[in-house]
């Protein structure tokens, strides 16, 4: 059976007969995220409001692949200097995990990026273009650490990276 098309916005749902039972899938775009480190031990992190829960999060820079035919690695270039005005080349950022975030009813994906810049290649902690991101924030590892457990930063994106971190840096352990 043909997938029925119910809603035709910026987002897709679909609903599809599996034996017998009803599903409605959303169809939206696969993303990307990073994990901006500088030689400081500071994360990168973007605060923005967001809608659905009615608050200001804390979050790593992430972006949808929303251009056709765009490469992971150009998105989060452009999204980078977009969001944050760093100017990273692709060939400086290295995929590090992958994974569906919310697979019970949709098949996007999104993908996490690990990106070592210095501080020449800090301009400023303005804005680019962007008109979710209000701020830019540079924040010491510990205090990332201390933020999620206190359940200040709350997404999940910016979950995995903090356990991806905590599996891999030296300062975490």
């Amino acid at each position: 059976m043909e997938d029925k098309l119910v809603y035709d916005g910026w987002l897709k749902v679909y609903n599809k007969q599996i034996k017998g039972r009803k599903y409605d899938i959303l169809k939206n775009y696969d993303a990307v995220a990073a994990i901006v480190l500088n030689e400081f031990n500071e994360i990168l992190l973007v605060k923005q409001f967001r809608p659905a829960v009615m608050e200001e999060t804390l979050e790593i820079p992430a972006g949808c692949l929303d251009l056709e035919g765009e490469k992971k690695e150009t998105c989060l270039v452009r999204e980078l200097k977009e969001e944050t005005n760093l100017e990273v080349k692709e060939e400086n950022v290295r995929k590090v995990l992958e994974y569906k975030p919310i697979m019970g009813f949709s098949n996007s994906n999104m993908t996490i990026f690990e990106v070592h810049i210095n501080k020449d290649q800090i301009k400023s902690n303005s804005i680019l273009n962007d008109d979710d991101v209000t701020e830019i924030t540079w924040m010491p590892l510990r205090e990332f650490e201390n933020k999620i457990k206190e359940g200040k930063i709350f997404d999940g994106k910016t979950f995995m990276s903090y356990f991806y971190l905590k599996s891999k840096l030296e300062n975490f352990k």
